[in-house]
């Protein structure tokens, strides 16, 4: 499968998933406090995606205007500077997508941006509701 392939089967599949999304976000919406301009669950944190995922939000980066992809280079500089540097044990930084608190490739973001806020069931069967200490 070559990738161009691969990455319209991820979009088909990201569409389904994000009708699923949308549905239970929607049954949760009692419990949700996000809104556009807050971003805070996208500081200080770890944004594991998936090389197709990658793909698909450099799409997203490429159709974006060239001030704009400066900007997110120069967050990619600094998270690299700051990992070179870093002495502790878990590198956390802030998404470098992120500009005033407003995702820059929103509609290319990956399922952990996509699903972040819901509740969910652990192993146990125990309910976690989302939790925002803002």
């Amino acid at each position: 499968m070559d990738k161009i392939e691969n990455l319209q089967n991820y979009i088909a599949y990201l569409n389904v998933i994000q009708e699923k999304l949308n549905k239970f976000f929607d049954k949760q919406k009692e419990f949700l406090c996000c809104q556009k301009g807050c971003g805070k669950c996208c500081h200080n944190g770890q944004f594991h995606y998936s090389q197709v995922e990658i793909t698909y939000l450099l799409t997203g980066y490429m159709k974006l205007d060239k001030e704009t992809q400066n900007i997110v280079d120069k967050n990619i500089e600094k998270i690299i500077e700051e990992k070179r540097n870093f002495k502790g044990k878990t590198f956390k930084y802030n998404c470098p997508f992120l500009i005033n608190d407003v995702c820059s490739v929103y509609q290319y973001r990956g399922l952990i941006c996509r699903s972040f806020g819901l509740m969910v069931k652990d192993p146990t069967g125990k309910i976690n509701v989302p939790f925002c200490a803002y």
